[in-house]
Parts: C-alpha cells; structure tokens; sequence
C-alpha cells in the first residue's frame, strides 16, 4: 500500500512539472487584473487610503513601430481616511507587450514612449530582479524560490520575489503585488498591493475559477465592498477593533514586520483583540474568508 501511495505521490509531482513545461504567454486581449491597494499613513495624521480597481487589456497601439497592448483602469473605488490623496485614478495605464521567443514583458509608461522591462520569466533561483519593477529601491529583490501553481485547469511556473510582501511573479499572469507596482523590498512603511483576482476570456482564473473577477466600472462592481472592513484604531494601543460588513466566518491574521504569524482570530461581523501583549512598532494584517483575502493593510502600536 505504501509503494502505491509513493508511486501516486510521484506521478503528481511529474506530471505537474510536465506542466510547468509548457510555457503560458501574457495576455494581449480579453484579460482583467483586479487589485486593492492600501496607502498606508500618507498624511502626517495616520490618514489611509484604500483603493479597488480593475486594469484591462484595451486595444492595441503603435510606438516607436511596435504594437503594444493599452491597458486600462474604467473606475476606482476609494476609502479614504483623513487627509489623503488617492494615489491610483482612473483611465489609461501604459502599454505592454511581450517577446514570446526570450519570455519577457515590455512596458511603456503613459508619462513617455520609453519602454522598459516589466517581467522576465527566465528568472533563476538567486537572480536579481530587474527592470522598471525594481527601478528605485536601493536593496534589490533576488528570485528566492521557484514553484508552480495552479491557474485554471494547468499549473503554471511561479517566482517568489520578495517574502517580506509575498510578491510572486506567475506566468501569463504577473506580479501579485500590482501589475507594474515597483517592489518595496522590505521597507514595511510603504503602501501594500495585492492580485484580487485574473481573468482572461471572460472565465476567471486566479486565484480559482469561482472567484467573482468582473471588470469594476463602479461601485457596485467592487466585490471587496460586500466584505467592507475597518481596522481600527490606529494607531492602536491595548485593544483593536475589527468589523465587517460580511455575515459569513472571517479570519484576521496579525504579522510581525518579519512575517511571523503572532495572531490568528476567527469571527463574524466584529471582533474585539487584547493586544496588550504586543511590543510597541508596525504590524501586517490580512482578513480572510472562504473566498480567499479580501483586506491587507498595516497598523500600528503606540
């Protein structure tokens, strides 16, 4: 019986390597990347700024005599908190497109037509991270491991970036920490981005294939809108507030500034947390449910 389990056990890992083989290309039509964004302490007040938007795919253009894909953003839903100034806005994005036979991503900025590496999806274990994605942080992310995923019905070959943010680059997809976000290596005062959802011809993929990913062109269409959370206050002293506009089970999970879980509490619509515990400094937070993550953000203990 254990041969057998053994000889299953290797089966699945081939056959998910086979798949890996099988090199997935980026989009050039009938894609939709959802994402959220947290700005995180923008004014001098503790003030935040919680962003839900869409980027698609939207016709193709000619620069310097190369075809590139438009990309998009239709709406952008804001939460704001304080004084703030909502750092994404809707309309045109850049432009992209990739070199299938080298497997790397171009992208062309809306402020000039000057284009620059977006993703190379040869990347091995250890190499540095380039391109536009790295262009100012001094520290730059190394590939730390390479695995794959499951994307629809075929695996497809991940790379794990940046541990701090669990920043993956996934084939045919891209980068879950925003689609041309530059990497904030393990600065943990910077604003958060995190992939929502993918689609491609209209069936969603990423981060499965129930997931709700349609196109947000207004408010209504925000899917994190039914599971609405504050987190609150912060900053934080002995206790801290977490509620939700969802009747179903939630889980929020607290991290340190090196990733270590340290609170890990489920609930329903509200809950209250003793954090008398914790040290004074910054905290990560993730709310999920059985749909996956719907909220990151930051908070902070005085």
């Amino acid at each position: 019986m254990k041969k057998l389990l053994l000889l299953f056990a290797t089966m699945v890992t081939l056959n998910a390597k086979s798949q890996t083989s099988v090199y997935h290309p980026f989009p050039d039509s009938s894609a939709t990347w959802n994402y959220h964004s947290s700005q995180f302490l923008c004014s001098p007040f503790g003030g935040t700024i919680d962003s839900y938007y869409s980027i698609m795919i939207n016709g193709d253009t000619l620069i310097n005599g190369q075809i590139y894909h438009n990309l998009w953003t239709p709406f952008v839903m804001n939460i704001i908190n304080g004084t703030c100034t909502p750092w994404i806005i809707a309309g045109y994005q850049g432009a992209i497109r990739e070199d299938t036979a080298i497997r790397k991503v171009y992208y062309v900025p809306p402020s000039n037509n000057t284009e620059q590496l977006l993703y190379d999806f040869n990347m091995q274990v250890g190499d540095t991270v380039q391109g536009i994605i790295e262009s100012w942080i001094p520290q730059k992310d190394t590939v730390e491991s390479i695995d794959s995923v499951l994307i629809g019905s075929s695996y497809r070959k991940r790379w794990n970036i940046n541990s701090c943010y669990n920043i993956y680059f996934i084939e045919g997809i891209g980068s879950t920490y925003g689609l041309f976000q530059l990497s904030p290596h393990c600065y943990f005062d910077l604003d958060n981005y995190s992939l929502n959802c993918f689609q491609q011809n209209g069936m969603s993929l990423y981060p499965n294939t129930t997931t709700n990913c349609e196109l947000i062109t207004g408010i209504s269409d925000v899917y994190p809108e039914k599971y609405l959370t504050t987190v609150s206050p912060n900053p934080f002293r002995n206790e801290l507030r977490v509620e939700t506009s969802s009747n179903e089970l939630s889980e929020i999970i607290f991290y340190d500034i090196t990733s270590r879980k340290i609170i890990q509490q489920k609930f329903i619509n509200s809950v209250s947390l003793n954090t008398e515990q914790l040290v004074k400094g910054l905290y990560l937070y993730e709310v999920r449910n059985n749909d996956g993550l719907y909220k990151k953000g930051k908070v902070v203990k005085n």
